[in-house]
């Protein structure tokens, strides 16, 4: 090494360092700024879907009056049959609840959801599980009117019944789904607070 290297090696290192430097910074005010923007991105997802949620509930609570006035209509006309007088007319129709999943797949495509915090996560993967599994009895009990319909020509009072049934566990779940909207909100709501 020459005497005009040697004498440069100190300014040298000190270049070598700056740039080193200048590197770690800009990686990590990466690192800040894509932290930054996914927590941003988790934000409004979560933000979508808690209104999601408390939209399915309004729609859940919209339907569930004329599903139990049906209901309690319909196990009286069955009492009646039971007991052999000539029933009044009876609609076993439904009330369909139209419930949305379009902020939770959102969240999932994007996601979104990797970085909400893990009871969050749980707490909402819960709700729409529940959620689906009383869309697609609400889905069965629709499919079924025809075969209920083919049932009541030839046996009414057994139509009636299974009517009955039908109607009520689907009222009981919806009650067991809304309290599960319910609950997940306030939850929600006390860590947003806390948070």
């Amino acid at each position: 090494m020459g005497d005009s290297m040697r004498k440069r090696l100190p300014d040298l290192m000190l270049e070598a360092g700056m740039i080193f430097l200048a590197v770690i910074l800009a990686l990590a005010a990466e690192e800040w700024r894509e932290k930054r923007d996914r927590q941003e991105l988790a934000d409004r997802a979560l933000t979508s879907v808690v209104e999601e949620v408390r939209s399915n509930l309004e729609e859940l609570e919209r339907s569930a009056p004329a599903n139990v006035e049906r209901l309690e209509a319909a196990r009286a006309v069955l009492e009646q049959m039971e007991a052999g007088e000539e029933p009044g007319d009876v609609d076993i129709g439904l009330e369909v609840s139209l419930l949305s999943t379009a902020a939770w797949q959102s969240a999932q495509m994007s996601q979104a959801v990797h970085y909400f915090d893990l009871d969050t996560m749980r707490q909402l993967s819960e709700v729409y599980e529940i959620q689906e599994m009383y869309d697609r009895m609400q889905t069965g009990m629709v499919d079924g009117m025809g075969d209920l319909m083919r049932i009541a020509r030839e046996d009414p009072e057994a139509a009636v019944r299974q009517g009955v049934s039908g109607v009520g566990m689907l009222v009981g779940f919806q009650e067991t789904l809304a309290e599960t909207y319910r609950h997940t909100l306030e939850q929600l709501e006390t860590q947003a607070e806390s948070g």
